[in-house]
């Protein structure tokens, strides 16, 4: 008796309360399934059923339920229901008590990151119960096998996902392409094979890459052309376009970790022609932005640099000279903020004229002689490569051959089948051989009208320029100033950042040609002014 009156008064000095396991309450389910062939095990009746039945087994109101199929727990943050049933049970106003899911694997498979999770809800007297399992999470040892499960269900997804990264990798490297394909294809596939052929936009996307690499445009022009051709796609995606390497008959995908692998579709570009289009790319972005140039009174745009600063100049018509005189006067202006320089598009225009008409050949005999002796040298290793190609086109249509024998004297259907399939793949490999040959045949066989049309282009470069229309002007200024030019404004000149060495090299060096003939060695410098930069090859019939 004196006990209990001993602790009825010291009671009133105690620090916190008894901790009792609240029984029952009001619960919410979650449910989950991550994708259809999951669906045999972890269907949605199984589910819900299962849950149901332990929250009425445990004294459970259900609040609200939140289900429906195909959610991965892969990330937590990118589940629409899951985060809405997270919202939801923190409300106060709805009173939960607990989360009810079939497995803790149902809940999330983030390992760690979940326990986050956990411990938020525990904070706000919410507790995540697996339906399958039989230790409450409000106890240590509970608390501890949900943790285990946690972490068990992430390196269960971690597993999962390597083999999907494993299984796509190895389709990939045997030709079988596993998303959908990029604009311009379309694809079949079944279990035994994959189709991929080019659509109608296809070949417009073909015709936009040959603009890029024979005309030069900015993928504005391109969009606007292609627009009038029935594709409408904004300057972006034009620009995705034009970087990926499906393209090209390539497969890039991050489940090959860096590898680009060929592919069995038919290219859209060659892979030549595919890097040309790169590189403009990269030397319009390096020069600061792609500037539009649909500006016919200043066609220098895209090409011409603020002397100050270096960034490209935009243009524009001055109102106030037009308020003044009557009539439009352009000015190339510098629009980075603080530099203020501006320029008359009449006397920078003015200016880069009177360089292209100072591009006549002294001695053309002696340079078109001494062009023919040197470009079959620069071009040897374009010839050894011919000859390496020739020799692996032997090796393939010896395989055919053997390929074709074996079919014909396959003693099954299934080695038929078998056979058929590697002759289909030897003769694809072999056609693109044939394709690489014409291509290197072609640059070698017109070398000698390669250097005519690099004589007459360098001899008319002004009448060229002046009667071409801005696509045109824009290949010309490139060709002559192919990282850009800045106008001196005290001196009224064009200063060039770089020169095409071929269309402003005055010196002529024969002699070195003359040894050659004589089995004399080369010297490699002498052959560095007359090399053809990038922009000027040869042409193909």
């Amino acid at each position: 008796m004196m006990a209990t009156m001993e602790n009825d008064v010291l009671i009133q000095f105690g620090k916190g309360k008894k901790t009792e396991l609240k029984k029952g309450g009001r619960a919410v389910i979650y449910q989950r399934v991550s994708s259809k062939e999951q669906e045999d095990g972890f269907s949605p009746e199984t589910q819900l059923e299962r849950c149901y039945e332990w929250a009425d087994k445990h004294g459970y109101e259900v609040a609200k339920c939140f289900e429906g199929e195909h959610e991965s727990a892969k990330s937590d943050t990118n589940r629409k229901r899951f985060n809405a049933m997270l919202k939801y049970v923190k409300d106060k106003k709805n009173k939960i008590d607990a989360v009810v899911v079939y497995s803790t694997s149902r809940f999330s498979r983030t390992g760690t990151k979940s326990f986050s999770i956990v411990d938020e809800l525990e904070e706000k007297g919410v507790t995540v119960y697996s339906a399958t399992s039989d230790y409450d999470a409000r106890t240590p040892e509970g608390k501890m096998t949900q943790g285990l499960e946690l972490l068990i269900a992430r390196r269960s997804n971690a597993i999962n996902s390597q083999t999907v990264k494993d299984n796509g990798a190895k389709a990939l490297r045997d030709g079988r392409w596993i998303q959908a394909p990029p604009r311009g294809y379309d694809m079949k596939t079944t279990k035994k094979q994959q189709t991929i052929t080019v659509n109608a936009d296809g070949e417009l996307i073909r015709k936009a890459f040959a603009m890029k690499v024979n005309e030069n445009l900015t993928n504005e022009e391109v969009r606007v052309r292609m627009k009038a051709m029935g594709l409408d796609l904004n300057k972006q995606r034009w620009s995705s376009i034009f970087r990926n390497i499906f393209y090209a008959g390539y497969f890039a995908h991050p489940f090959l970790q860096g590898d680009v692998i060929r592919g069995p579709h038919e290219p859209l570009v060659s892979l030549d022609d595919f890097l040309k289009v790169n590189n403009i790319i990269l030397k319009s972005h390096t020069r600061g932005y792609e500037t539009k140039t649909d500006k016919a009174y200043a066609p220098l745009l895209g090409v011409i640099r603020c002397p100050h600063c270096g960034h490209n100049l935009t243009a524009s018509l001055s109102t106030k000279m037009r308020k003044r005189f009557g009539r439009d006067i352009g000015y190339y202006v510098c629009s980075r903020k603080g530099c203020k320089c501006n320029a008359s598009t009449k006397k920078v225009n003015g200016a880069f004229e009177g360089w292209l008409e100072t591009l006549s050949v002294p001695h053309r005999e002696l340079l078109e002689a001494q062009l023919t002796r040197t470009l079959p040298i620069l071009n040897k290793n374009s010839q050894d490569e011919v000859a390496s190609i020739k020799v692996n086109l032997t090796k393939k249509e010896n395989e055919i051959e053997r390929i074709e024998y074996n079919l014909a004297t396959a003693p099954t259907p299934k080695i038929q089948e078998t056979c058929s399939k590697m002759l289909a793949k030897a003769e694809a490999e072999r056609d693109e051989i044939l394709r690489e040959l014409e291509d290197k045949d072609k640059s070698i066989l017109n070398l000698d009208e390669y250097v005519q049309n690099g004589l007459n282009l360098r001899d008319n470069m002004l009448k060229l320029w002046q009667i071409a229309n801005l696509a045109h002007k824009r290949q010309l200024q490139n060709l002559a100033f192919p990282d850009g030019i800045i106008w001196n404004k005290e001196t009224d000149d064009i200063e060039p950042l770089s020169k095409n060495e071929f269309l402003f090299t005055w010196g002529l060096k024969s002699g070195s040609y003359e040894e050659k003939e004589n089995g004399q060695t080369v010297v490699s410098d002498d052959l560095s002014a007359l090399a053809p930069p990038r922009g000027l090859e040869p042409r193909t019939p």
